[in-house]
């Protein structure tokens, strides 16, 4: 069967700020994204040990186990990729950066951006990158659903 750019996409490229807040595994949990591959470019814990320290760092190393744990109940499948990027030299310019690199793995990748990055989703848009954004206020209805079952 011949791809094209209609064909649906299966794969998910979640940016940092959904898994240090745990909403992936959340929404894994809640029965939303089961059966969907969760592709997590090796650049993305090389920005994280960068630009996170102390609760932020802890919380995408637990996030990526909780990903392990569902995976290993089948849930997810989890895509490890290098991705040959190269990261911005200094933390501003990383900061500034990390948005477009996301982006960019996302589009390479065709995979839908997972996001709760208002900025980020608005680039995704602007170039037709599909996207799934959950607002920062639903998150924490989120971890209560997730939490009572």
């Amino acid at each position: 069967m011949k791809s094209n750019e209609m064909d649906p996409s299966i794969r998910i490229l979640p940016d940092i700020c959904v898994l240090i807040s745990h909403t992936l595994s959340r929404v894994v949990e809640l029965g939303f994204l089961e059966n969907f591959e969760v592709l997590i470019p090796d650049f993305v814990e090389e920005i994280v040990l960068i630009l996170c320290e102390g609760k932020l760092k802890a919380g995408f190393y637990n996030e990526i186990e909780k990903l392990k744990e569902l995976e290993a109940k089948r849930k997810i499948d989890i895509l490890y990729c290098s991705y040959g990027v190269d990261l911005p030299e200094n933390k501003k310019k990383l900061i500034d950066a990390e948005d477009d690199i996301i982006l960019e793995a996302a589009v390479a990748t065709k995979s839908i951006l997972f996001t709760s990055d208002k900025g980020l989703k608005d680039k995704a848009v602007s170039i037709k990158q599909p996207v799934m954004y959950i607002p920062p206020k639903f998150q924490k209805g989120i971890k209560e659903l997730a939490d009572e079952i």
